[in-house]
C-alpha cells in the first residue's frame, strides 16, 4: 500500500510498568503504525531492574521471561517503526521515564520524539481528553491496563476527531 492509498494516521504509544514504584520497570509496550496497525510486545525483564524485588508476581515475571522480547530488539523496532516521526502518548511523564530507563540499560537512543496528547487535540484540556478516552475505553469493552487497548482507544480518538 502506498501512502497515496491511505491517509497517516497519527501514532501513538502506551508503556505498562510493573508497578507505580519508583523502582518500576517497562513490561509491555504497545505503539501505531501509520496505517492504523498496533504493535504489541511484552518486555523481557533485564537484571539491572532488580525483576526478582519487584511486586510482580512469579507467574508474571516467568510469562515475561518466557515471551518477552530483549529490549534492545524492542527499541530497534521502535526506531524503525517511528523513526523522525512525534509519536503521542497521554501519560507524558511516566512514559518517558519508562521509555527512557528502557534505552539508558542498553545504551541507546530513540529516533522520535514523545509528545503530549495535548499537541494533537488542541480544542481540549487534557483533562477532557482523558474523559474521553476513558468514554471510549468502556464503549469499547477495553482495558486500561493493557498498553494495546490504550493505543486503540487514542486512535479512535483522533479518527472521532479527524485528525487524519
Amino acid at each position: 500500500m502506498t501512502g497515496s492509498q491511505y491517509k497517516r494516521e497519527p501514532q501513538f504509544l502506551d508503556i505498562e510498568s510493573s508497578s507505580y514504584d519508583e523502582d518500576s520497570f517497562p513490561i509491555c509496550i504497545a505503539w501505531s503504525l501509520p496505517d492504523g496497525q498496533i504493535k504489541n510486545v511484552l518486555v523481557m525483564p533485564d537484571e539491572d531492574w532488580n525483576p526478582q524485588g519487584s511486586h510482580l508476581p512469579y507467574e508474571t515475571l516467568q510469562h515475561l521471561y518466557d515471551h518477552g522480547v530483549s529490549g534492545i530488539d524492542i527499541i530497534r523496532e521502535m526506531n524503525d517503526d517511528l523513526d523522525g516521526k512525534p509519536v503521542y502518548i497521554d501519560g507524558t511523564d511516566y512514559d518517558a521515564e519508562l521509555l527512557e530507563k528502557l534505552c539508558d540499560t542498553f545504551d541507546e537512543e530513540p529516533t522520535f520524539e514523545l509528545t503530549p496528547i495535548t499537541s494533537l487535540i488542541t480544542n481540549k484540556k487534557f483533562e477532557e481528553i482523558l474523559d474521553s478516552k476513558n468514554v471510549i475505553m468502556q464503549e469499547n469493552n477495553l482495558n486500561t491496563k493493557h498498553a494495546e487497548h490504550n493505543v486503540l482507544s487514542l486512535l479512535i480518538m483522533a479518527r472521532e476527531n479527524q485528525f487524519l
